[in-house]
């Protein structure tokens, strides 16, 4: 006697590799489970290489940016009524100049209380560290240190 399919005409599908069966589903899972792992080593082997995945320019001593030469200082403790003028003024009495600037608030335009001079030379900045470091400006007490690290 024939199998109950053969005689009502409907085809049961095997396990032969049909095309849509669970073969492709295998398959596919095989396949994003390997592309996982390969995606998995490649990450470790940039961890282990020291790569980041930061687009942010690389920090360290790699270029011109990486290292204070010496003569950037970091100003904190200003009253809030110093401007940038004020601070350069105060600098000035010890040594040359080349920049200073007072960070203010973006919002309310208000002094957030510290500031950066940049002086000529290394020897200016240090002389200006020994002197201002813990002199009054405004009626308050400033301290001044060389900066660590110089932003691009």
């Amino acid at each position: 006697m024939a199998p109950a399919s053969a005689m009502t005409g409907i085809s049961i599908p095997s396990d032969n590799g049909a095309p849509g069966g669970v073969d492709d589903r295998d398959r596919d899972r095989d396949r994003d489970r390997d592309h996982d792992h390969d995606r998995d080593r490649d990450r470790d082997d940039d961890r282990r290489r020291g790569r980041s995945r930061s687009r942010s320019p690389a920090r360290g001593g790699d270029g011109p940016h990486g290292q204070n030469p010496g003569n950037n200082l970091h100003v904190s403790g200003l009253s809030h009524k110093v401007d940038t003028r004020d601070l350069e003024a105060a600098f000035a009495k010890i040594g040359r100049v080349q920049k200073a600037s007072v960070m203010y608030d973006p919002h309310t335009r208000e002094s957030r209380g510290f500031g950066f001079v940049t002086m000529e030379s290394a020897e200016e900045a240090e002389a200006a560290t020994t002197a201002l470091n813990g002199a009054e400006i405004m009626g308050k007490a400033i301290k001044v240190e060389k900066v660590r690290l110089v932003m691009i």
